[in-house]
Formats: structure tokens, C-alpha cells, sequence
């Protein structure tokens, strides 16, 4: 199996030039970067954009294949470019990625409130649109709504707006290329929708563990359920949600990637506690079929998120590959989970948290493989073969230690796409994403079991039980109380808010490149 730093295809050896050679990984990641360029072209920016794509594609590809006299990578790029194209223009006509109204024409448009901002003129509402028009044609875009006045909307609700569209005459940023934003002018009113089922499961969880904690403790149980399953649009306190803007890690409150790892960590553990490892086939594809209702009934609780859905993707991938005794590289799950995503939505693609999934996965990725490549992993697994109990102390720490230095990783490469998407990068934000991150990862085992007994408790009134529940809720109530003030204490700080000047895309590349050099460069060493 190829290491991680076979897979971009080029690396630089000190003294030596790039070396390049067709691989399975690295075939199967070109054929996926063509299979999204086609289809995010063809939906979001019509037939012109793809034959630009075809085009900027096929002639390196051309040019690359009679340079190495390798005609595989030509035919597999062509297919997998027109399948997307395909894909796309099928995606287009069933659900357009744009409104069918010109601006000043009057239009009716229904989706689910993604934010409200009220000012003391009119309200903004971001709406992600999926019905358009009287007879209310399935599309799939976001709208800015201006609201002068009418009935007052929360996030998450499902809204109807009657109005006109309105042309925009600011210059288009990076984020408004990626996923348009189109501003409507009009009044709303609520529709009766009712709620998901993850929605009832976390609100039945948030009443339960407020009946066996003390008074108080609701916006730390709140924070604490967001941590795991996502925060539910509205359901944090005003004052909670801005002191973790103001922080820079309101991405804790988003359920991620990694948060589908852990339920699957989660549910192997009463799996190996009763049926052990599975070797055999047959031990094998029961426990497969126990892994995807785990992912995907993670992924329900969750209410499908985006960042959620991806990973539950790449999970059924390799979990998939588990069941016929195959391991997967974490490359190839991450192309295929961004594969299965695109055809089942390519508009989702586009969306800011994808691409921020996406790239987060990438991350992970290089912080996996420098970690293997400074030592450390194998250092840990010499641990992981001692049973003493202080071998499994210093396996414990050395877990820990490995949490920081991934999660420090993760951040370096994440700073310079926000900066540059979003532009905007507070050293505060990094700072508080150092220290709670980690400290995230550790209190999810917490809050999972904070729930749980919560909920046992009310089913099953045994005093030993009462008594764990109430244990385990005043540990978990501390614990996000901690979290709380300290990010009420950093939003606190004097230009908390105050983020550093725009980066350029050249900028961002650059740092990039440099972060990618840095973990994969080899060094010769000295003989003799």
C-alpha cells in the first residue's frame, strides 16, 4: 500500500527533480477532480463554463499522456469529464442552481431560514430556496431576503417569500463565485412544517438531562448537544452564539467530519466487548452492516449536514472495503465521499461547509502522514503493546499528545483558506481554536454519556442509576461551564473581532504549497 506522500504525484527530493508516475490513488483522484469540475460547472455556471473546463482539462491531459506515452490517464480523465458533465446538466433541468426570474419580476420563492440579522429598519434573512414560482418548481440556491416588515422567523424555520429580485452592483468575491447569494425584496410568512426526527430525538435528550441537572445549566447543555449532533439553527442563546463568533469557533458548534468517526469509534466499542474483533467473512460483513446503521443513523440525528454527509460517504466507502478484507487509503475515501456526494446533490457541493469538509479532509490527511513520518506512530504502537499499567498511562498521554499536534496541523492548513475565503483571520479565533479543540475531542465521551443516563434515568428511576446520572451531569455541567467562560473571556478581549488584512489566492496557494513541502520533503542523510 502506497504511504501518504505517493499520492499528489510530485514531491521534490533535495538534489533531484519531481518525479511523476501514474498510480491507482493517483488515477482515481484525477478522475475525481474531473468527474466535480465537469459537474459544478455544467449546474452552476452553464454549457460556456464546462467546454472552458473540458478544455483547460483535456489539453495538459493530452499533452501529459504523449509525454509519458500512458493513454489510461487520457480515457479515464475523458470518461469521468463527461459523466460529470452529464451528471450536471441532468441535475440543472431537474433542479436550476439559479432563479427563472429576472430581476424586477415578481416572484414567489419557499425554502428554510439558514440566518436571521434584524436591524432596526427592515430584517435579513439568509434562505436556502428549494421551490420557486406559483407552482413551485424544486431549484436549489441561497437568497439574501430583505424584509421590511411581517411576521418575525427564526433560523430553521421553513418561510415562504412573495417579492422581486433585485440586481446586485458590488464586485463578486471569491465566496459569491463559489455560491451565489441572490438578493430578494419582499414579505414572508411561516410555513407549518414539523420537525425532523434528529430534531425531536436532541430536544427529548436537552429535556432529560435538564431534569437531573442543577438550575442553569440549559445553554451548557445546549452547547454541549451542538458539540455532538450540530447546532440546531436557533436553538443557542443569542448572547452564547455571538461570544463564539467573537471567539472564532463557532465551527464547534457545526457537527463535522470527524464527529462520524467518533460514532463509529463509539459503536465498535459494546460491538468488541461482546462479539470481539472481526476476523472471519462472515464476522466481517455483520459487523459492516452494524457500521453503516451506526454512520447513517448518526447521520439522521444530525439531520444530514452537509460536512455529515460527505463523511458518512467516505465511512460507507471504507467500511464497504472492511467487508470484502480490504483496507482503503484515507485519499481514496476522501475522493470517493466528495463522488457519492456529487451525484447525489452536486449543488450541496458548492456550498461554503463542503468545501471546508473537503479540505478538512485533506488536512487530516497530511497531519496522519506527518505523523507517521516523524515516528510518533510507531512510537505509539510500541506503547499500544505494553499492558502495564504505566505503559498505558504513557499510552494515554502519548494520545493526547497526538490529538494537540493533529489538531495544531489541521489548524496551520485551515488558516490560510479562511483567510482567504472568508477574508477575514483573527489570532484570537486560532488561539481558541488551539486550546478547545482538543479539549472538544475529549469531552465528547462526556456529553454522550451525560445523555445517556440522563435518558436511562427517566426511563428506569433506580437510585444507583439517579445517582450516575446526577454524577455525570454535574462533571459534564462543569466541564462546558469551563468552556463557556473561557470563550466568553477571549470574546471579551479588546479587538477580538478585529482580523487581520484580506489574503490574496496567491497568498493562500503559496502557504499552502509551503505546509505541503514542509510535511512531505525528504532529506537525504549523510553516509558514512
Amino acid at each position: 500500500m502506497e504511504g501518504p506522500h505517493h499520492v499528489w504525484g510530485t514531491w521534490w527530493v533535495i538534489g533531484r527533480g519531481p518525479s511523476i508516475a501514474v498510480t491507482r490513488v493517483r488515477l482515481h483522484a484525477l478522475a475525481i477532480i474531473s468527474f466535480l469540475a465537469g459537474e459544478w460547472s455544467r449546474y452552476v455556471w452553464g454549457w460556456r463554463a464546462a467546454g472552458l473546463v473540458a478544455a483547460s482539462l483535456a489539453v495538459p491531459a493530452l499533452a501529459w499522456s504523449a509525454w509519458r506515452r500512458e493513454l489510461r490517464p487520457m480515457f479515464v480523465m475523458a470518461a469521468s469529464l463527461a459523466s460529470g458533465i452529464l451528471v450536471g446538466a441532468a441535475w440543472a433541468a431537474w433542479q436550476p442552481a439559479r432563479p427563472s426570474a429576472p430581476p424586477g419580476a415578481r416572484d414567489v420563492i419557499a425554502g428554510q431560514v439558514q440566518s436571521v440579522k434584524v436591524t432596526h429598519r427592515r430584517s435579513e434573512i439568509v434562505l436556502a430556496v428549494r421551490r420557486e414560482g406559483e407552482d413551485a418548481h424544486p431549484c436549489h440556491y441561497q437568497a439574501l431576503v430583505f424584509v421590511e416588515r411581517g411576521a418575525r422567523v427564526d433560523a430553521g424555520e421553513w418561510v415562504e417569500a412573495d417579492g422581486t429580485f433585485v440586481a446586485s452592483d458590488r464586485a463578486p468575491t471569491a465566496m459569491d463565485i463559489l455560491s451565489p447569494l441572490y438578493l430578494f425584496d419582499g414579505r414572508v410568512r411561516v410555513l407549518d412544517r414539523p420537525q425532523r426526527f434528529g430534531q425531536r430525538v436532541t430536544a427529548y435528550m436537552a429535556a432529560r438531562m435538564e431534569d437531573v441537572a442543577p438550575a442553569g445549566e440549559r445553554e451548557a447543555i445546549l452547547v454541549a448537544l451542538s458539540m455532538v449532533f450540530g447546532n440546531a439553527p436557533g436553538s443557542l442563546p443569542q448572547g452564547v452564539s455571538s461570544d463564539f463568533l467573537a471567539a472564532g469557533v463557532t465551527h464547534l458548534l457545526v457537527a463535522s467530519g470527524s464527529n462520524v468517526g467518533f460514532a463509529l469509534d463509539l459503536a465498535a466499542i459494546p460491538w468488541q466487548t461482546l462479539f470481539g474483533r472481526a476476523f472471519t467473512r462472515r464476522r466481517r460483513v455483520v459487523y459492516g452492516a452494524y457500521a453503516l446503521c451506526a454512520v447513517w443513523g448518526f447521520a439522521l440525528l444530525c439531520g444530514f449536514q452537509l460536512a455529515i454527509f460527505r463523511a458518512a460517504c467516505g465511512a460507507t466507502y471504507s467500511i464497504a472495503a472492511g467487508m470484502c478484507g480490504r483496507r482503503v487509503h484515507g485519499y481514496t475515501v476522501l475522493w470517493s465521499s466528495a463522488w457519492m456526494a456529487g451525484v447525489l446533490d452536486p449543488a450541496d457541493l458548492l456550498a461554503p461547509s463542503m468545501l471546508m469538509s473537503l479540505y478538512a479532509s485533506f488536512a487530516v490527511c497530511e497531519a496522519h502522514a506527518l505523523w507517521h513520518r516523524i515516528g510518533l506512530g510507531r512510537w505509539v504502537g510500541r506503547e499500544n503493546a505494553r499492558t502495564s499499567p504505566l505503559e498505558r498511562a504513557r499510552q494515554m498521554a502519548a494520545s493526547l499528545a497526538r490529538a494537540f499536534i493533529a489538531a495544531a496541523i489541521i489548524d496551520a492548513y485551515m488558516v490560510p483558506v479562511l483567510w482567504w475565503l472568508f477574508r477575514q483571520w483573527t489570532p484570537y479565533g486560532a488561539l481558541s481554536t488551539a486550546v478547545l479543540e482538543p479539549a472538544v475531542e475529549v469531552l465528547m465521551p462526556l456529553i454522550v454519556l451525560w445523555s445517556l443516563m440522563a435518558s436511562l434515568v427517566h426511563a428506569w428511576p433506580w437510585p444507583p442509576i439517579a445517582w450516575c446520572a446526577e454524577a455525570m451531569s454535574r462533571v459534564g455541567g462543569a466541564a462546558m461551564s469551563a468552556v463557556l467562560d473561557f470563550v466568553h473571556f477571549v470574546a471579551s478581549w479588546h479587538g477580538s473581532l478585529r482580523s487581520l488584512a484580506p489574503l490574496s489566492f496567491a497568498g493562500a496557494c503559496a502557504l499552502v504549497l509551503v505546509l505541503v513541502a514542509v510535511a512531505h520533503v525528504r532529506v537525504p542523510q549523510r553516509r558514512g
